[in-house]
């Protein structure tokens, strides 16, 4: 049993100190949780044991990250904690559903292969298995390889050849390749492993030091109003929350700039239909002269026998005043913006106040303003690749995360949440600017740099610049021939392992014997 104990502890905290936390993070011990997952499988007795002690070592890596998801429940829906505390080991349960798969896959195939296919074939299968994650239930990408690395930009750079997944998985193979090689006590081969992965480090440093092909010309304002999410969607806290914004902004007319933004749902409010605060929004406008891009929520006419359906929104005021353009939020979170299938769930309904359940948006272009082009990611969007791949693809040539993570206090979610975009600026080559109500609130430039932070759960104004750019990346111009291999690969690799276990238990049949 402590055969089995060590490794799964190695590699929960590797993930752990690994990815973003409070405690303290080196991105490279997150390499320790697939080289485990690959050791606790080839140990193991039997694939079925691989499966369950892989699931396992999943569930406490991926508790020790989601551990916020138990914060809102309380805080915001009055959960009692008993209730509420477990919810981030059945998130982390349903996740390390392929944390056990890939140490099933590793003792069902791997158990007597080469060092260099057990690299080749775990690289194909992490990466694989992340873009399952990223597409199954929903998607919940969180806590990846590549995510742990984005503290140090200038190792995540082969993110704008071959993006998130594919890297996860190479970085995988590698570690994989390596203890394969230290395993079989192999010097060739722990040698070729070590220079592959300086190698991959080296060609990331020389990317991250050339200059980025755009000088950032566009000055901008990210406002963060420090909203107490407590009180956000009081009515009686309206007045104070538009004059905190309104105040903060004010600071643009010694300042001028191209855009300023509001985060998500910072005008907790239908903007839209306010007799009150619309004409006061225009106005600051016009007179600072300068587009607002404000996160607020909308209505629009009814489908499916509803009279309105609701919106998570981000509207566009040019400088003139006029508000003629929106972005609505595509892909919703489960139980905090809808719930599935209408599923009764007590306390649940609680996270929904003030808002009722959003519809997700289908107008993806980008909001136009001067030459700006907008690629608009609400909230937790801009943790999907397709979404970010999306925007640009629609003509985007700045992205923009306007995201609300008061809910989860101070924990390490702002932070992996943050990680998570700079992985979208590397893959797309494209500025970001996040404008947050609480923090994270930053710029991050196409090479992955935070180059403007605000300071967390303070009322400011962050200024910043950003450039505009049109050219692709090669990850951009070839995504979908990437996620085609990737998935081929990965449905081969399990295709081929289940055809020879089969034919494995052919070969050993027990003869039967004619009877005298």
């Amino acid at each position: 049993m402590l055969q089995f104990a060590i490794p799964c502890t190695l590699g929960a905290i590797g993930l752990f100190l690994g990815s973003a936390n409070t405690i303290y993070q080196l991105p490279p011990l997150v390499l320790l949780f697939p080289a485990c997952l690959y050791f606790i499988g080839i140990q193991a007795d039997t694939p079925k044991i691989a499966f369950r002690r892989g699931m396992l070592a999943g569930t406490l890596g991926y508790t020790l990250c989601f551990y916020w998801i138990a914060l809102p429940l309380t805080t915001q829906a009055a959960m009692p904690w008993a209730l509420a505390a477990p919810a981030p080991v059945v998130i982390a349960a349903i996740m390390a559903l392929y944390s056990g798969l890939f140490s099933w896959f590793c003792r069902k195939r791997l158990t007597y292969a080469s060092p260099l296919f057990a690299g080749i074939s775990t690289g194909i299968m992490w990466g694989f298995l992340e873009l399952a994650r990223e597409t199954l239930l929903t998607g919940f990408p969180w806590a990846s390889l590549s995510a742990g690395f984005a503290a140090w930009p200038a190792f995540i750079q082969p993110l704008s050849f071959v993006g998130a997944e594919a890297y996860s998985g190479i970085l995988a193979g590698l570690t994989c390749y390596l203890t394969a090689a230290a395993r079989n006590s192999s010097i060739k081969h722990t040698v070729s492993a070590l220079a592959c992965i300086a190698m991959l480090f080296t060609a990331s440093y020389y990317s991250w030091i050339q200059p980025a092909d755009s000088s950032a010309n566009v000055e901008i304002a990210m406002v963060q109003g420090n909203i107490d999410q407590g009180v956000k969607w009081n009515a009686a806290y309206q007045k104070g929350t538009v004059s905190r914004y309104m105040t903060l902004s004010s600071q643009v007319l010694k300042r001028p700039v191209d855009l300023v933004i509001w985060p998500e749902t910072s005008m907790p409010f239908y903007v839209q239909t306010s007799k009150k605060y619309l004409p006061l929004l225009r106005r600051m406008a016009v007179e600072s002269n300068t587009a607002y891009l404000i996160g607020t929520p909308g209505f629009g006419k009814g489908t499916e026998g509803r009279k309105w359906d609701l919106y998570n929104r981000a509207y566009l005021i040019e400088p003139d005043g006029v508000m003629k353009s929106w972005y609505d939020k595509v892909h919703l979170v489960p139980f905090g913006e809808y719930i599935p299938f209408d599923i009764q769930i007590p306390y649940l309904g609680k996270l929904l106040d003030g808002t009722g359940t959003f519809r997700s948006g289908v107008v993806h272009h980008p909001l136009t303003v001067g030459n700006l082009a907008l690629g608009v990611l609400i909230c937790y969007e801009t943790i999907f690749t397709e979404l970010a791949q999306e925007r640009v693809a629609n003509g985007a040539n700045v992205l923009v995360n306007i995201s609300n993570d008061a809910w989860f206090g101070r924990t390490s979610a702002p932070k992996q949440h943050l990680d998570l975009a700079v992985l979208r600026a590397v893959e797309q080559g494209r500025y970001i600017a996040r404008a947050t109500n609480t923090g994270i609130t930053a710029i991050i430039d196409p090479k992955g740099n935070i180059t403007t932070e605000g300071k967390s759960f303070q009322a400011s104004v962050i200024f910043g610049s950003v450039g505009t750019r049109t050219d692709f990346t090669f990850y951009h111009r070839f995504f979908s021939v990437i996620r085609l291999l990737l998935l081929a690969g990965g449905l081969l690799l399990l295709i081929h392992t289940y055809l020879k276990s089969k034919n494995k238990d052919k070969k050993y049949a027990p003869i039967s014997r004619p009877e005298n």
